[in-house]
């Protein structure tokens, strides 16, 4: 269970996880889907009706202190009410009880506010995910997949958690503690979803997968403006092919969702 101790300064939560310090510190600098909540999301509307969506995954977020196998820090440029604003993102990796690890992190530059209240949702998906990897994928290497779109459908009162409500809804049955039921002309997934995450500005719904790959996958929608983010990590031999192919048909779905 993840802990939230932020404030009007920074953003700051903490996960225990079953892993070693150095296995732990491994998979927050190596794990693409986990880190990429960490850098936060600029969302915004053009003139045009389009939305631009920077995850960091481009690029902007670069590792400025290292310390392993205990501090990792990296700052990312967001935008910000049209101004580009640096944020700085701590990581430290520490021995806890029970033989546990203690993974605390802590965001600054936000200040108080809708980015703030967003980042500390997504920040709550990053450590859950990471507590995942580490419990089934220890130590192992994966393939990061990202496909984003924007929300459709909805009507000037629905929001946020109905975006993210229907999307489920369009997607399968995605109930926690059950396996996945994809609907037909959906990209195919197989597994189980272990926890639905439900928030004011960031919604995620956790997924073990089977098929058509071993791995973690995340369904989340992010915003006022509501967008659509399927990230995963997939393992095994195939897991290279097979996420070029799941990116690929999620992008395609996500733009005609």
């Amino acid at each position: 269970m993840t802990q939230d101790g932020t404030t009007t300064d920074a953003i700051e939560l903490g996960v225990a996880v079953t892993a070693p310090v150095e296995e732990a510190f491994d998979a927050v600098e190596r794990l693409p889907d986990v880190r990429a909540w960490l850098e936060p999301a600029g969302v915004e509307s053009r003139a045009d009706g389009t939305i631009a969506v920077a995850t960091g995954s481009g690029g902007t977020a670069r590792v400025v202190d290292r310390e392993p196998p205990h501090r990792l820090v990296t700052e990312a440029a967001v935008p910000l009410g049209g101004e580009p604003v640096v944020t700085t993102t701590t990581w430290r990796v520490e021995p806890h009880d029970g033989g546990t690890t203690a993974v605390r992190v802590t965001t600054t530059g936000l200040g108080a506010g809708l980015a703030a209240d967003t980042q500390r949702e997504r920040a709550a998906t990053a450590l859950t995910t990471l507590a995942v990897h580490l419990e089934h994928f220890p130590g192992r290497t994966g393939v990061g997949l990202h496909a984003w779109g924007p929300s459709r459908g909805r009507s000037a009162d629905s929001g946020h958690e109905r975006a993210h409500a229907r999307f489920l809804a369009q997607v399968g049955v995605v109930v926690p503690r059950q396996p996945l039921t994809i609907f037909r002309g959906v990209p195919q997934l197989s597994g189980t979803c272990l926890e639905r995450r439900a928030g004011h500005h960031h919604s995620a719904a956790l997924l073990l997968l089977d098929g058509p790959a071993p791995g973690v996958a995340t369904l989340a929608t992010t915003g006022t403006e509501p967008v659509h983010e399927v990230r995963a990590v997939l393992y095994g031999d195939a897991a290279e092919e097979v996420a070029e192919r799941l990116a690929a048909q999620w992008s395609a779905w996500l733009a005609n969702a």
